[in-house]
């Protein structure tokens, strides 16, 4: 991010900055080298810093932390008490805080190739076709082209697709709709998110204005597929 790029970030709520940052700290965590976000918190007792370890919104109470001579230095901090959040360590997420005003740029080792691509629709079918019981296909429309913003988005959607399907199947009744109503689900990228059904085929639209953002979440997607059962 650059000096101008920089001038481009909105204002966020106290709440919105640590939502992001548990995403950022999930993601990280998963990585054999993670790359926590470093935050300063200040109240009116002064300031505290580490990394950003975790975010629970029903207690109020986020988990900051250091590490000194293989030893954690763990602070819990109330929600309610932090008046300032300062944030290090954030060049690669910048674009998760200004609301779309700055473009993701995927890192290339991040960015699936055709095969890539092809293995994680199968992946993903096979799982699906065993949480049913029958078979099912799953088609991405990339039109032409696609950027590579666009590919590294499409993997997740596959994932999100997938996720989604598995919990809406831990409900009988609905299992049992999806089962006798859809035999293949397509997706692709548009200005809207949309779900629409089509015979027995689901068509699923993912805004990406906003970058991951502006995606219908997990039981947002759930909701919308049930609509159409």
């Amino acid at each position: 991010m650059d000096f101008k790029a920089m001038l481009q970030l909105p204002v966020l709520e106290t709440n919105e900055v640590l939502e992001i940052l548990q995403e950022v700290a999930d993601h990280e965590r998963k990585q054999e080298k993670p790359n926590m976000p470093k935050v300063s918190f200040s109240n009116t007792d002064g300031t505290i810093s580490g990394y950003f370890i975790n975010y629970d919104a029903d207690k109020r109470v986020v988990l900051i932390g250091n590490w000194y001579d293989n030893e954690a230095d763990l602070q819990y901090v109330s929600f309610h008490s932090i008046s300032c959040v300062m944030l290090q360590n954030v060049k690669d997420y910048v674009h998760l805080l200004s609301d779309g005003k700055i473009p993701f740029t995927p890192d290339p080792k991040d960015i699936p190739t055709q095969l890539q691509f092809k293995k994680d629709i199968k992946t993903a079918v096979l799982a699906i076709q065993e949480i049913l019981g029958k078979e099912i296909t799953i088609k991405f429309d990339a039109g032409e082209n696609p950027s590579d913003t666009e590919k590294f988005y499409a993997k997740k959607a596959i994932l999100l697709v997938q996720e989604t399907i598995s919990t809406l199947a831990e409900n009988k009744l609905a299992k049992e709709a999806f089962v006798e109503g859809i035999d293949a689900i397509a997706f692709n990228f548009s200005e809207k998110n949309t779900v629409t059904l089509n015979e027995r085929s689901f068509t699923i639209s993912f805004n990406l204005q906003k970058g991951w953002k502006s995606v219908l979440s997990k039981i947002q997607l759930q909701n919308e597929i049930e609509k159409n059962l």
